[in-house]
């Protein structure tokens, strides 16, 4: 046998191995890049729900009375709650 013969297998085996490390790292590369599109997309929606609820269409409108609604109940229910358990 010759000495290239003899490496054969030494360099078959380091090509697995190789191939092996390129497909582990393509698939890390391929999670970081999904976790970083998700948190694009967090960040996307937020700031759409921030200009949507600020604006002047139907959704800033809706959002506006909810707003007002959710405070009225804040003061309102110490109230009632004073009037139902305390009187």
């Amino acid at each position: 046998m010759t000495r290239m013969e003899n490496l054969q297998p030494n360099l078959d085996e380091q090509e697995r191995m190789d191939a092996r490390y390129q497909a582990a790292m393509a698939s890390i590369n391929r999670s970081k890049m999904e976790r970083e599109k998700s948190g694009y997309v967090v960040m996307s929606a937020a700031m759409n729900y921030g200009e949507g609820a600020l604006g002047d269409g139907l959704f800033g409108k809706v959002s506006h009375v909810a707003k007002l609604f959710m405070i009225a109940f804040a003061f309102g229910l110490p109230v009632v709650l004073v009037w139902a358990y305390l009187l």
